[in-house]
């Protein structure tokens, strides 16, 4: 600990008294227990409900390729970092085809992510303060819940901010884990610890700079060069790096929430609840970033020398503001929720001396970032209140492992979180056909209900029906399927396979109107014309028509 924050320690706020007293009181390492059995108790009460058919199923068929021997990036299209999913094959590997273990890995990782966040707010707060960010952070973490690459990517990224102030070399190396998991979050966390180091005093600062640099640039480089190499350079390149910049943000954008569209309905307890949900989670993008604005603007006029690790979670909180703009849905908010709530711990507890002509501003940027994180706080609870309140069942297929979904004529969910697609049933009559009619380890393709126009797809019916995609591309990314040189490398590669059975999900969501490129159709029908020329109605169930070739 430096002599910064042992002077924080000492001159913030007290620890209070009764529960938070006793909690005070209680051994470090039996506090960091108790909120880690807490938290993933309370990530954990919700996990094993609901599917994706979209993101879940990216990540867990590119599992099930690595498993199997294939190498993302030259084998199979795709443009995360390799972390994730070769961590799900390893898990694929020991425990079969399942929707269970990533859940597993998701509750352990949003209660590491709790503690981490207590760990950095308890620096220049109270354990209250600290506690109430835990419960901000561990409500973001918990819901809405996926095998999405970020919170893995952020428990490294807070691992590395805790770190630096006495292990840069181990910041380093935590820096390069988070690359292997979300390279702008490394970007994002690498700049802010160059910036925080900036500050300190001139000889400090080199010695910092000379560890952490060369161990996050040889940490980097060693995670990412057996992938890469095994891949080849041009290939990894465009797709971790070109195609993330230049078209990803064209077709993924969303306008900023500020105009709420839906119903005010007050008449009665359920439905005020219903709207005060809704309202909770259309305006928390807007709350966390007027509530980050708030905290930096506190902190930094109460700021000194002596707090300098404060700007690197400063630079990497405005870092995870970037991240949700480019996408602002209720998936990219948690990034920003979790930094919010230790900047707002350190703002709402932060004393210090502010300038003659603006004392009171800090005081009132310390009410904002308590209004929100309020409000964090209790959107996070709601929503996995509203999950346990939700009458599921248990999905009908094999792999799923006793996951429950919504079954069709139970759909109505307040405000529309999560989405759901609501079509279990007939999404266990197809997989049922597939697996009785297609042998194992023969393959099937998986389309969506129009070629030139696709918001989301179905990659998890792979994963479900455990049979192979023959072709390359199991992400229906919008530029990508449907595009022309795609789509006719996809009709050859059908074509090399014997016309193998197409599971075409026809339902409304895959060519959902979004204010972007991805909503804009391309005219390019060549796989449409294909499979209208080539293969044949085969059974139906609902939105799921299965096609065989015409021979």
């Amino acid at each position: 600990m430096s002599v910064g924050e042992t002077v924080e320690r000492r001159s913030g706020p007290t620890a209070g008294t009764g529960a938070l007293a006793r909690l005070a009181a209680l051994p470090e390492a039996a506090v960091l227990a108790l909120l880690f059995l807490a938290g993933a108790v309370f990530s954990a009460v919700t996990i094993m409900k609901g599917i994706q058919q979209n993101d879940e199923g990216l990540m867990l068929q590119a599992a099930a390729r690595i498993a199997s021997g294939e190498v993302p990036y030259s084998d199979f299209w795709w443009f995360y970092p390799p972390g994730q999913p070769y961590l799900l094959a390893g898990l694929w590997e020991v425990f079969g085809p399942s929707l269970v273990p990533w859940r597993v890995l998701r509750v352990l990782t949003d209660a590491s992510v709790g503690v981490l966040v207590y760990l950095l707010a308890r620096r220049y707060a109270s354990p209250g303060l600290a506690l109430a960010a835990w419960l901000a952070a561990i409500g973001a973490m918990a819901s809405p819940s996926g095998p999405h690459p970020y919170p893995v990517a952020l428990a490294f990224a807070l691992g590395a901010l805790l770190a630096m102030t006495r292990y840069p070399v181990a910041a380093g190396v935590l820096t390069g884990l988070c690359a292997l998991w979300r390279i702008e979050f490394a970007a994002y966390l690498g700049l802010a610890v160059v910036c925080a180091y900036a500050v300190r005093p001139a000889l400090e600062r080199r010695r910092a700079l000379g560890r952490y640099l060369p161990a996050a640039v040889v940490a980097t480089a060693a995670l990412f060069a057996p992938v890469v190499l095994a891949a080849g350079l041009s290939e990894s390149w465009d797709l971790l790096i070109r195609y993330p910049i230049q078209d990803f943000a064209d077709y993924q954008s969303l306008p900023f929430p500020l105009s709420y569209e839906g119903d005010i309905n007050l008449a009665s307890l359920r439905a005020a609840r219903d709207t005060v949900a809704s309202l909770l989670i259309f305006y928390l993008p807007l709350v966390l970033l007027v509530g980050s604005a708030a905290t930096v603007l506190a902190l930094g006029l109460r700021w000194s020398r002596a707090r300098w690790p404060q700007v690197a979670v400063v630079v990497f909180t405005l870092g995870m503001a970037h991240y949700l703009l480019v996408r602002t849905d209720q998936f990219h908010t948690g990034p920003l929720a979790v930094m919010f709530s230790v900047l707002a711990a350190w703002a709402i507890g932060s004393r210090g001396v502010a300038f003659r002509s603006m004392r009171r501003l800090p005081a009132a940027a310390a009410g904002v970032a308590v209004v929100a994180l309020v409000w964090v706080a209790a959107q996070g609870i709601e929503r996995v209140v509203r999950e346990l309140e939700i009458d599921s069942v248990a999905i009908d297929i094999p792999v799923a492992d006793g996951v429950a979904e919504l079954p069709r004529g139970r759909c109505s969910l307040p405000g529309d979180e999560p989405v759901r697609y609501c079509t279990l049933d007939e999404l266990e009559q197809a997989v049922d056909y597939v697996r009785r009619t297609v042998p194992p380890g023969e393959p099937i393709y998986v389309a969506t209900r129009r070629s030139d126009l696709i918001t989301s797809g179905s990659p998890l019916f792979y994963v479900l029906a455990e049979r192979p995609n023959p072709t390359r591309y199991d992400i229906q990314a919008p530029g990508l399927i449907t595009s022309a040189p795609v789509q006719r490398e996809i009709v050859g590669q059908l074509e090399r396979a014997g016309l193998p059975p197409v599971v075409r999900w026809t339902a409304a969501i895959t060519a959902a109107p979004e204010p972007n490129r991805a909503g804009e159709s391309t005219g390019v029908h060549v796989l449409d014309d294909f499979l209208d020329r080539r293969y044949r109605p085969a059974a139906r169930f609902g939105s799921y028509l299965i096609l065989e070739g015409r021979g």
